[in-house]
């Protein structure tokens, strides 16, 4: 198995199960549950209580935040975190009883998402103490001191963040190295080690810290604990648990605010933790689970914050976008009468619907704590996260070089001052944080797989005799061919009010169909590539692109059946066609790639090329490697840690790049 697929499982380890709900289980396995996509909507008193704090903020933003100036100065005024902090804006989340505001999620992110048309980094940084910062793990995990000591301070007086990345250690979190130890009193937790990109980690008082324990187990009151072991004597395993950081404790340095592309108002930190003492009533729930909580709290994080982050972007650089290609004339006609440009806009106008949609169901998803949103999540993180990214390109190139020239150089001529390369450059960040795509794609295929895994592993695993392989594949045929029959039948729709709509029917019968076909080439591939599946991301990157796209369908129908029910305009339904044919095209295309492409002979050009094969690419220029930018005071210390050393033993070289999962099918 690859080292990549390794590293999610030893992360997927760390979590239970799925016990909820959740559609897109159903739909990879060709049983979709289409009454799961009717969450419940929250009370109409709830509504207004959402709406009207929308306005509070939109008054606040519009008063008090210059979004240029943050750009500038690359600074949130302290006077705009204090007047947010008084409005509650850091606590949405947090119920009242510890003082918060105790909004729904569907609330949370529509604050969000109106924050994000203005400053996606004032945005992020409320985000960030709410979806993965100290808030949610105890909310979720610790214990009734914890929430009455630490929730109303971060309500509405501190600044709270989450350190969990390390500089080795990004999407595979289980590699964090940070180490707590107990001391021999028993009364505090020593910890060494440092984190890095820790967002709002130098404007933050209390932070999230999971590290790694000195632990051994125990069994007691029918189950096995984690338990810590005084100065790591004796010990078993070190652990992943979850501390409450006092900021102020002393040995925390804050190093360095680091720097970025775009995003230039967030306070990123690296920091570094020398004999920090942390008492032992700051853990977060259990020992040794650290890492679950992390990965639970991310949920909220790419099914919420994320969406609607990407969401209010998106939405921001709609209107000014329209005036553009109406207003500019080229060769006696406006941009808006090219066809080229109706495509893209046409294209745009559909996307932004379809994340519209996609947001709105999982929020609402959220809030009914029924569903097991795990792949919900990363679906959604993704579709908003990569559309967003291709929709603002599309944006730039309509307002063609005034799209490249930044606000400020725009604002001297008095020209308008949008900022359309900020957002640009602001939104490759959203690709990447809390889960990268690359990472997220076969973590949904994961969960798509999971079931066939556990069922099918001895046969895929199976070495022994040819009877033996026999004998496991009577036993997968006594299950899987009534299974695959099933397959080949279609299933009606539930009755309800809303599926009485001619394309509501017609979308959602294609969704049925789609998801069975789905269903049947995943049980092609698995029969066919056995365990070389679990290592090719290629194809586990069209499971998840399929299935993202059949959800994309199901969500946008219902949400334009639903905007029709409310506001009566029809041109909903040219978006979600736009979205259906768009995204059957894409599907018809990807599911025969499931079982056979062409991607094996394109990931050897790629090994060749990481083995160093193909050097006379970089002749012709002044030829520098990545060793060549480091400084050279650091020079020396990095040669002999050896993180970019140089080797000419193809074989070393080949060994790296499949230990961090590079290099695919080896």
């Amino acid at each position: 198995m690859s080292q990549l697929f390794k590293g999610m499982e030893r992360i997927e380890e760390a979590r239970e199960q799925m016990v909820g709900e959740s559609f897109m289980a159903g739909l990879f396995m060709g049983t979709p549950d289409f009454n799961l996509l009717f969450p419940p909507e929250g009370p109409e008193e709830e509504k207004q209580i959402g709406e009207d704090y929308c306005r509070k903020i939109e008054d606040f933003l519009k008063r008090h935040v210059d979004p240029d100036e943050i750009e500038r100065t690359a600074k949130i005024p302290a006077s705009v975190l204090k007047g947010l902090l008084e409005l509650g804006a850091f606590g949405m989340k947090i119920p009242k009883e510890y003082g918060g505001l105790g909004f729904s999620y569907t609330n949370y992110g529509r604050v969000l998402m109106l924050m994000a048309s203005w400053s996606n980094i004032l945005a992020l940084t409320v985000a960030v103490p709410q979806s993965i910062g100290i808030a949610m793990p105890i909310l979720l995990f610790g214990n009734e001191e914890q929430k009455k000591t630490f929730l109303p301070r971060v309500a509405r007086k501190e600044i709270s963040a989450f350190a969990l990345t390390e500089p080795d250690t990004g999407s595979d979190a289980a590699n964090i190295q940070t180490k707590a130890i107990l001391n021999a009193a028993g009364t505090h937790f020593v910890v060494n080690g440092q984190k890095l990109w820790c967002t709002n980690g130098s404007l933050a008082s209390l932070v999230t810290l999971v590290a790694r324990v000195p632990a051994k187990r125990v069994f007691g009151n029918g189950k096995t604990v984690w338990v810590p072991v005084p100065e790591g004597k004796g010990e078993e395993a070190s652990v992943h648990t979850a501390f409450i950081l006092d900021m102020s404790s002393l040995g925390v340095k804050i190093q360095q605010r680091c720097q970025f592309e775009g995003c230039r108002g967030i306070e990123n930190a690296h920091m570094t933790f020398t004999e920090v003492h942390i008492p032992v009533t700051n853990v977060i729930g259990e020992i040794g689970k650290g890492l679950k909580y992390a990965l639970t709290i991310l949920n909220v994080g790419r099914a919420i914050s994320i969406p609607a982050l990407c969401l209010g972007m998106a939405k921001q650089a709609w209107q000014p976008t329209l005036d553009r290609a109406n207003a500019r004339v080229t060769f006696q006609q406006p941009l808006s009468r090219r066809q080229t440009q109706m495509r893209r806009a046409g294209r745009m106008a559909a996307d932004l619907f379809a994340m519209e949609a996609l947001s709105w169901l999982v929020w609402r998803m959220a809030d009914q704590h029924a569903y097991d949103i795990r792949i919900e999540a990363a679906i959604a993180k993704i579709a908003c996260s990569e559309r967003t990214i291709k929709f603002l390109k599309d944006v730039q190139i309509i307002f063609g070089g005034m799209g490249y020239e930044r606000a400020d150089s725009k604002r001297v001529r008095g020209e308008p001052a949008f900022g359309i390369e900020q957002l640009v450059r602001d939104i490759e960040m959203y690709r990447i944080g809390e889960g990268a795509t690359d990472i997220l794609r076969p973590f949904v295929a994961r969960e798509a797989l999971s079931p066939h895994l556990e069922r099918a592993q001895a046969y895929l695993d199976a070495t022994g005799s040819t009877w033996a392989r026999i004998r496991e594949s009577v036993n997968l045929g006594k299950w899987y061919f009534p299974q695959y029959f099933d397959l080949w039948k279609r299933k009606s729709l539930p009755f309800r009010t809303e599926m009485q709509h001619t394309k509501v029917h017609k979308y959602l019968t294609y969704v049925e169909r789609a998801s069975r076909r789905l269903a049947r080439a995943i049980f092609y591939s698995l029969a066919f590539h056995r365990e070389a599946l679990r290592d090719d991301q290629g194809k586990q990157n069209r499971i998840e692109e399929v299935g993202e796209d059949i959800l994309i369908i199901a969500a946008s129908t219902l949400w334009a059946e639903s905007q029709l029910s409310r506001h009566g305009d029809p041109g909903v339904w040219d978006l979600a066609e736009e979205v259906f044919l768009t995204a059957r095209k894409r599907i018809d295309r990807m599911i025969p790639e499931i079982i056979h492409n062409d991607d094996p002979a394109m990931a050897i050009v790629g090994k060749r090329a990481f083995l160093g094969q193909y050097p006379f690419l970089s002749h012709g220029i002044i030829q520098r490697d990545l060793s060549d930018y480091i400084p050279k005071v650091q020079a020396e210390a990095v040669e002999e840690k050896g993180s970019y050393k140089k080797t000419n033993n193809t074989n070393e070289v080949f060994t790296t790049l499949t230990d961090v999962g590079y290099v695919a099918g080896q």
